[in-house]
């Protein structure tokens, strides 16, 4: 029973590292601009993957997921009235991690983004719907593990940006 167990410990671990490596998940904070509205904040999550066996030059390709949510939400005025409209958005990219040095790296990528908009008081956004986004960022690695980064997300050819900033932890 006991040398059961400690086998499945050991292959459950030798699978999580394989499946787990190269991979990364972070936060941030970003500044979102929406054509036509007063600038916002949202809450960034993303996280993605190395495809180290595709290298080209100094870099890597790694595909990427992303999740943001309006925590102060762009808005507009009009007759005395501040009406908010909150984002949520959903994002699929492929990226090209390029290593300038051992510190510091480039990332241009592209990609698919989900926008879901509401209005405060009820109603939809005209905008819902799959946009094309395009971006480009770039981070310092603190250590092996973390890195700070920052990017420039224009979904929609600038309808909508986001200017983030952040932490991403590679496991």
């Amino acid at each position: 029973m006991i040398k059961k167990l400690l086998v499945s410990t050991v292959a459950a671990a030798t699978l999580s590292t394989a499946v787990f490596a190269d991979t990364y998940a972070g936060a941030g904070l970003a500044l979102e601009n929406v054509d036509g509205l007063d600038s916002g904040f949202s809450l960034v999550l993303n996280g993605g993957k190395t495809l180290d066996d595709v290298k080209v030059g100094n870099g890597s390709l790694a595909i990427e997921g992303e999740f943001s949510y309006s925590i102060v939400p762009p808005s507009y005025s009009w007759w005395r009235t501040t009406t908010d409209v909150t984002y949520m958005t959903l994002s699929g990219y492929a990226a090209y991690i390029y290593d300038i040095n051992k510190d510091f790296y480039v990332k241009p990528r592209a990609g698919l983004t989900y926008v879901s908009g509401s209005v405060s008081g009820g109603g939809a956004v005209t905008s819902d719907g799959i946009k094309l986004t395009i971006g480009v960022g770039g981070g310092y690695k603190l250590n092996k593990q973390m890195n700070i980064f920052a990017d420039l997300n224009m979904i929609s050819f600038g309808d909508m940006t986001h200017l983030t900033a952040g932490v991403e932890y590679h496991f």
